[in-house]
């Protein structure tokens, strides 16, 4: 029996399991993996990095030549399957593996494995690395000889598979000579100076060979896990790749860039559902603004989600019900918000189930700037606090924040708010997130502030870039305004943390 499948993998794992092991692994919830390879019932290997891929499974039959001669690393263990099922699954993650039982039946594909039906007893499992995976492109880009002079040297004049083009495409030094014609893969195409073979995208990531035990082998190794180096070669002759008829999203995005395809647009559905925040609230209840109301533009006023959203680990949920004062036309739903007509006579907007992350600090934005011909004297209330199934915090007051008043030619009055707060506190805090929003900088003031700063900033260098001081104002040198939300965080902690409840911040002077 042979098949290929595509395999979905956000983790740096895959992994050969015996089914009959699955629950005790869902159980163990990764407590101790070693166990599990030293009872024969599974093989773990590392990957060089997060690879979904396509997977060739072949059972108790003999490879193709094509196939043994290109594999560029092996690594073998044997499994012990009492009712004779295997699973193939990217990662070893346990949470895979108790939906795959939730949602489908015992011999059926999920979500990221597949089932493999050999026979019960005692198998040998070789996991092979070919072209298509990062284990197998990474051995041939540390083999010595850079990839692209290794395939031009074997295969004159022919063209590049389209997973080898797109490995070059990230690195053309890896094609000396040639480097150029790698930063625009389309136009070199088009001016004849690249042959790309278009006929196939997909190559086979991961080979598993399944054969009957023959023989002892040797224990599994210490920790449980194979590196993406052991097992390594290089063949003599440059692979070419095991073509696949199942599709890889990745080559197939890459090989439209290059035959310049139009994308298509996206049909993304209008919400008409939302995830209620005041039906559920179990905040405090909201006080009197101490000192008096905060009137802000209402257009302006998703700062305030922004707040909230500084002070969480995980992205809270909002819903702003509006209660107007006289005849009014709610704005139409939108694919980023709902808009619910409620029995009382408000109207309750809110992002749509199953969304989260920046989505939602989009998505108030555009709710709060549709929002237009509100009669004077209408009331509104912003409601926000975290997705109980998706919050990091161990404390469930963080991300909540609840905020009511009267509208007032586009000006909103907010009079309450939980938790209880001055007017000194909440227009200082809005004022903070208007400094991003308005003039792209983050105001930083204190040594402490400006230690967690510090630190956020140089972990995220990679990513973000270099930040520039104007004076005590730090912004990026790269204007980013996700770049600066994600800077923001800690020092929005750092000050506000008396009044809003928050995650905690890694401070580097209590790691002294």
């Amino acid at each position: 029996m042979r098949r290929d499948v595509y395999i979905d993998n956000d983790s740096g794992g895959f992994s050969v399991i015996a089914a009959s092991a699955a629950d005790a692994i869902i159980e163990d919830d990764r407590n101790d993996d070693v166990q599990f390879a030293a009872a024969h019932q599974v093989l773990l290997q590392m990957l060089y990095g997060d690879d979904a891929m396509p997977v060739r499974i072949v059972v108790d039959e003999p490879l193709t030549a094509e196939e043994q001669a290109q594999w560029l690393a092996r690594t073998t263990a044997r499994i012990d399957t009492p009712d004779g099922r295997l699973i193939v699954m990217g990662g070893f993650d346990p949470w895979v593996l108790s939906t795959w039982k939730e949602e489908h039946g015992p011999d059926e594909d999920g979500h990221g494995l597949a089932v493999v039906q050999a026979a019960p007893g005692s198998w040998r499992v070789d996991l092979y690395a070919h072209g298509g995976s990062m284990n197998g492109r990474n051995v041939l880009s540390e083999c010595g000889e850079p990839p692209g002079a290794f395939f031009r040297r074997c295969h004159p004049g022919r063209a590049f598979p389209v997973w080898l083009a797109k490995m070059l495409e990230y690195s053309g030094a890896d094609d000396p000579g040639f480097e150029e014609l790698w930063n625009d893969v389309a136009a070199s195409r088009e001016n004849g100076l690249l042959d790309i073979d278009t006929s196939s995208a997909s190559a086979i990531g991961m080979l598993v060979h399944i054969t009957r035990l023959e023989e002892e082998l040797p224990a599994a190794c210490d920790g449980g896990w194979y590196s993406y180096e052991d097992g390594t070669r290089v063949p003599a002759v440059f692979p070419l790749g095991l073509n696949t008829s199942v599709p890889d999203p990745d080559l197939d995005e890459f090989l439209g860039r290059v035959l310049r395809r139009p994308k298509p647009e996206p049909v993304i559905p209008i919400a008409s559902e939302l995830v209620s925040v005041l039906d559920r609230w179990t905040g405090d209840a909201p006080a009197p603004i101490a000192g008096g109301p905060v009137a802000v533009p209402r257009a302006a006023a998703f700062r305030l989600y922004w707040m909230a959203g500084f002070t969480a680990d995980s992205s809270p949920r909002y819903e702003l019900r509006v209660t107007p004062n006289g005849p009014w036309i709610p704005p139409p739903a939108t694919p980023e918000y709902a808009v619910i007509a409620r029995p009382d006579g408000s109207v309750a907007i809110g992002p749509p189930p199953n969304t989260g992350g920046w989505f939602t600090w989009w998505s108030v934005r555009k709710a709060l700037g549709d929002i237009v011909g509100l009669p004077d004297g209408s009331t509104l209330c912003l409601a926000i606090a975290p997705d109980p199934d998706e919050t990091a915090s161990d404390d469930p007051a963080v991300g909540c924040a609840l905020y009511r008043g009267v509208d007032h030619e586009g000006m909103w009055r907010i009079s309450e708010s939980s938790p209880a707060l001055s007017i000194e506190t909440l227009r200082n805090a809005f004022a903070f997130a208007t400094e991003i929003v308005e003039r792209g900088r983050i105001p930083v003031r204190s040594a402490a502030e400006r230690r967690v700063f510090d630190a956020n900033a140089e972990a995220s260098a990679i990513v973000l870039g270099a930040v520039v001081w104007d004076g005590d104002h730090a912004r990026l040198a790269e204007p980013d305004e996700r770049g600066h939300l994600m800077l923001a965080t800690p020092v929005f902690r750092t000050r506000y943390a008396g009044s809003w409840p928050c995650d905690p911040v890694d401070d580097p002077e209590d790691d002294e």
